[in-house]
C-alpha cells in the first residue's frame, strides 16, 4: 500500500471533531504522512453541557455534539439511546462520501442488540466475536475500564491488541507516552497492510 491510510475519527460524548483533532495531535504526529485523519461531528447538537473536563480545557461554548441521547429507562438501571439509529445512518453516509476508510478511531459505543449492522459499510456485524482487527487503548485508572475490557473481549483473540497507560479516561499525555503513540500507529499501520519503513 503506497497511499496514506484514512482513519475516520469519531469524537466522544458531547465534544466535537475539532476537539478530537486537538486530542489526537500526538497520534497524528506518530503517523506522520502515513495516515490521513478525518474528523466528523456527530449529527446531534449536545442536549446538555459537555463533561466538566472537556469544558475546563476547551471552554463552555462549544459547539458540542453527541451521537445519541442516553435516556434512563423506568427500571433505573438501563438506558435507551435516542438518535442512535440516525447516527448509524449518518456514519454510513460519511463513509460512503469518503469512498474509503481503512480504520476508525472512537470510544466505547453503547451495546445495542442487533442482528446485523448498518448496511453499506463493508462489514457484516453479528452476534458473537467481532472478527476485524482492533486496537484498544485503556487507562488503568479509568472508571470505564471494565466496559473497555468487555469491548476488548468482544473481538476475536487473534485480531485484537491492547495498549495501556497509567492515566484515566483521556488520551495519554504526549510527553510521557510518546513511544506509546508510535507503537499504536505502527500497529494500526500493520493491521491495514501499510509498511512502517
Amino acid at each position: 500500500m503506497n497511499r496514506p491510510i484514512r482513519v475516520l475519527c469519531l469524537h466522544g460524548w458531547r465534544t466535537s471533531g475539532s476537539i478530537l483533532q486537538r486530542q489526537t495531535s500526538a497520534l497524528h504526529q506518530a503517523f506522520g504522512s502515513k495516515a490521513e485523519l478525518v474528523f466528523v461531528d456527530a449529527p446531534w447538537k449536545a442536549s446538555g453541557p459537555a463533561p466538566e473536563l472537556v469544558r475546563s480545557f476547551y471552554g463552555e461554548n462549544g459547539p458540542f455534539y453527541q451521537w445519541w441521547d442516553a435516556i434512563r429507562c423506568e427500571d433505573g438501571e438501563t438506558f435507551r439511546y435516542e438518535g442512535f439509529e440516525h447516527s448509524l445512518d449518518y456514519l454510513v453516509g460519511q463513509i460512503q462520501a469518503l469512498g474509503r476508510v481503512d480504520a476508525v478511531l472512537g470510544g466505547i459505543l453503547p451495546s445495542q442488540p442487533r442482528d446485523t449492522g448498518p448496511t453499506g459499510v463493508g462489514y457484516n456485524f453479528s452476534r458473537g466475536a467481532i472478527d476485524i482487527p482492533s486496537v484498544h487503548v485503556m487507562g488503568k485508572v479509568d472508571p470505564l475500564t471494565p466496559k473497555s475490557e468487555k469491548l476488548f473481549r468482544s473481538f476475536t483473540n487473534t485480531r485484537r491488541v491492547k495498549f495501556e497507560h497509567d492515566e484515566g479516561h483521556k488520551f495519554p499525555s504526549p510527553l510521557k507516552y510518546k513511544q506509546l503513540y508510535y507503537d499504536i500507529a505502527q500497529e494500526v499501520l500493520s493491521m491495514t497492510g501499510q509498511t512502517w519503513a
